[in-house]
């Protein structure tokens, strides 16, 4: 979902690690991201991927449209979560 005038209030730095699951090494960085609605002020705190982040070449402060996609976790554990992180759409094909 595309969600416009976003102001990146702040940018984590990246923490990266290795995947239990996969075994892959992952890089992330977490931002906090404001926005004005018909409540006021409110925020968004997201995932972006470092390759993705810089790929976008975005920085702190800015107003930005951002694809978000936002996905409820629920764990074995009975924990849920909301994951919603940044991505950048792929082309379709014709």
């Amino acid at each position: 979902m595309l969600v416009e005038n976003l102001l990146i209030k702040r940018v984590s730095e990246v923490q990266n690690g290795t995947s239990e699951t996969t075994g892959k090494p992952w890089a992330n960085r977490n931002l906090l991201l404001t926005f004005e609605d018909e409540f006021g002020e409110g925020y968004i705190n997201t995932v972006v991927s470092e390759d993705v982040w810089q790929r976008l070449g975005f920085h702190e402060g800015q107003v930005v449209s951002l694809n978000l996609r936002f996905r409820t976790n629920k764990f074995r554990s009975g924990f849920i979560s909301n994951d919603i992180r940044v991505f950048i759409p792929q082309t379709q094909k014709s």
